[in-house]
């Protein structure tokens, strides 16, 4: 278990000697074994062994759990007052998950620095520090692949087994996965709980449309309270995430130490005394950063300016900006929206040949459009973040994830924002969010459910292999696979968050059709990781990163969006204040265009009344919103118990020995004189303190 596969590209035995000794002098077991894909590399397998997995477990503050069933701090010394994680099957009773085994083996090896070079060692043109890890000497040495192996028993199947909807199923994940897949899951299963409630909503609002058919969401009484609603439960789920996220990572026992600061391989800066550690350490300073951050927030708004550029080309293939728009004198195209016209092409009253088929490419070539500057800005964004110099690997991949989200987001929405808030016309809203949440469902179960199941069906003689396979078939089997990619998982739903939350009213059966996907989602995604990719590297997190940050930022975005389209996009406040506003009629030609025989207008007298309006509900709605978000805590009462309880452990053990590392033998029914002695001193302190 925790087994990595090592692949060089090199036949020099000079060169491999010298690198597999400096990987055992760290303390990691390397075994060469065959590698049938490509005779020009030599493949070996890495793994800890058992004194090494026990060291590293202590060093790094595992929490394990006792024969009391309590967790706490992992020692050697009492190796057998910990029990085995017992939901799970573990190599030979072992006390460490398959995620533990393999986070350990990979942070021993880049933690291997090179002491000396010899002559035969390849020197790169920009020359190698003596400093540097071992995995950048590897890196530099042309190594062609270094990840973690599936396992050759059921641990890697058992997820599958039990299944997404299970109660055990995300607790299976960290077991074989780790924690930075485990919450992606987790989230995912909450997010799906909670859209229950939305989904009922969101039907029971279309159910009211469908059988008044002379009301819809333009004029619909109830289409408001839906809004209020989605806002106030978008609040909720953010707060009950973060309660479950603390929950799940408390009883995984995984703790975030502040000032173990994990330094990104292509990390470069000046050598300075670290403040912290008292220790040499490499220091860029904040405002070099400051500076290349301008200079990307400069390309992306270029970049930005260039997919604004292609959705208006989108937005007049569509035939949404026409000669009766708003926008008709600065982002219409005459030599395009044309196609559009009556009995042309795209027309999209129908009239023009073959309508069933042609009004669906604009459609489309607006998707594929999307997905072609995604990932050209894919490949800018990677060049921009690694210029920015980030220190951690965290760091590093939320300013990754921060730029690609703002522009991939800003390619889905533009055309929804365009509509809603320029405009103003919340029937092409509707129609516009209808086509491309059904397109995108369909792109996404197709790529994600329907290619993988083929793939496996395809494949099923490999995936019928015996359990007692070698580590080299296993190997062979792994080498083909792609790299986990967990940024889109997470970016399509954070996407489906916004069409579900920012456009409410629009568009009520996003919720009920996201329920249906995601589900579906939850078991491409987990067959995904179980046979079509490589294992992902492990990392212990303790929360979903940026994403926290992004799904909040949408949350609370909506309560402005729908806020504007309830006062001004749609007729609801008309509804409600038939005197703030006037109706005007439309030519039969305009109304084609707008999909309606009419807009209403702000009355003459009623401007004041109607910014009264909005800002008196904007101000209620966003103090409820404070109001529950600081009564409802980020924790449950029992998990500050249980972090209470281990820093009481901790610090018992502590003044035991003198700082030394010993137990608390409570586990094991033993009272030292000297340490209980100590515990009652301290005991006795505290209560004349509080005294």
């Amino acid at each position: 278990m925790g087994d990595h596969v090592l692949i060089l590209k090199t036949k020099d035995q000079n060169l491999l000697d010298f690198i597999t000794g400096r990987i055992r002098d760290g303390g990691l077991h390397i075994s060469p074994c065959n590698h049938s894909q490509n005779k020009r590399h030599s493949a070996f397998i890495v793994n800890s062994p058992e004194d090494l997995i026990s060291k590293e477990a202590e060093g790094w503050g595992f929490l394990k759990r006792d024969l009391q069933g309590f967790k706490r701090e992992y020692r050697r010394a009492n190796h057998l007052f910990y029990q085995p994680p017992y939901t799970y099957k573990t190599p030979a009773k072992s006390l460490f998950t398959p995620s533990e085994l393999s986070y350990i083996t990979n942070e021993v090896m880049k933690r291997i620095k090179i002491k000396s070079l010899p002559d035969f060692f390849p020197r790169p043109k920009s020359g190698l520090l003596k400093s540097d890890p071992m995995i950048l000497a590897l890196e530099r040495a042309e190594i062609v692949q270094f990840w973690p192996l599936h396992s050759s028993g059921e641990d890697s199947k058992e997820s599958w087994k039990v299944g997404p909807l299970d109660r055990t199923f995300c607790d299976h994940v960290e077991h074989y996965f780790g924690s930075n897949v485990a919450l992606y899951f987790a989230w995912l299963r909450n997010y799906i709980t909670w859209l229950i409630l939305p989904a009922v909503a969101g039907s029971l609002v279309s159910l009211y449309h469908f059988i008044h058919p002379d009301i819809n969401v333009d004029n619909s009484l109830v289409t408001p309270v839906y809004t209020l609603f989605i806002v106030i439960w978008g609040v909720l789920f953010v707060k009950s995430w973060e309660r479950k996220c603390s929950s799940l990572v408390c009883d995984w026992g995984i703790e975030e130490v502040q000032w173990r600061r994990e330094v990104r391989p292509g990390f470069t800066g000046r050598k300075r005394i670290s403040p912290v550690t008292g220790m040499p350490e490499r220091h860029f300073s904040s405002q070099e950063r400051l500076f290349r951050y301008c200079v990307s927030a400069v390309v992306t708004l270029a970049l930005l300016i260039v997919a604004f550029f292609f959705m208006v080309l989108s937005l007049n293939l569509q035939g949404y900006i026409h000669k009766f728009s708003y926008s008709r004198n600065y982002l219409l195209f005459p030599s395009i929206s044309w196609l559009c016209d009556e009995g042309q092409l795209f027309d999209r009253s129908g009239r023009g040949p073959m309508p069933y088929l042609f009004l669906k490419v604009p459609i489309i070539l607006h998707l594929v459009t999307i997905q072609i500057l995604n990932r050209i800005f894919q490949v800018v964004a990677n060049i921009l973040t690694n210029w920015e110099n980030h220190r951690s690997p965290i760091q590093h991949e939320n300013a990754l994830y921060i730029k690609r989200f703002f522009f991939e987001a800003f390619d889905c929405y533009i055309a929804l924002f365009y509509l809603a808030f320029v405009e103003a016309d919340i029937v092409l809203l509707r129609k516009t969010m209808t086509s491309f949440y059904t397109y995108d469902s369909l792109r996404r179960l197709s790529c994600e459910t329907l290619i993988p199941l083929l793939t496996r069906k395809a494949s099923r003689k490999i995936a019928k292999k015996e359990e007692t396979a070698s580590s080299n078939s296993r190997m062979d089997e792994d080498y083909d696979k792609g790299e986990y990619e967990q940024f889109d998982d997470y970016l399509e739903m954070v996407v489906q968050l916004g069409y579900v939350t920012l456009f409410a009213g629009a568009f009520p059966l996003a919720a009920p059709l996201s329920v249906i996907c995601n589900i579906l989602e939850l078991y491409s995604d987990i067959f995904k990781l179980s046979f079509i990719t490589k294992l992902p590297k492990v990392h212990r997190v303790t929360n979903i990163g940026v994403w926290s940050f992004l799904v909040k930022g949408i949350v609370l975005l909506s309560l402005f969006t729908n806020l504007y389209i309830f006062c001004f996009t749609s007729e609801q406040l008309m509804t409600y204040a038939p005197t703030f506003f006037e109706r005007v009629p439309l030519s039969p030609e305009e109304a084609v265009k707008a999909g309606s025989d009419h807009y209403h207008v702000i009355a003459a007298d009623a401007g004041m009344a109607v910014a009264t309006t909005m800002m008196s509900l904007e101000h209620v709605i966003l103090f409820l919103v404070v109001v529950m978000w600081l009564l409802v805590p980020e924790t449950t009462p029992s998990v500050k118990d249980e972090k209470a309880r281990r820093e009481y452990v901790k610090f018992m053990e502590s003044i035991g020995s003198g700082g030394e590392n010993v137990t608390i033998t409570t586990s094991v029914g033993t009272k030292p004189k000297n340490l209980w002695g100590k515990v009652k001193l301290f005991h006795e302190n505290s209560e004349i303190n509080e005294q």
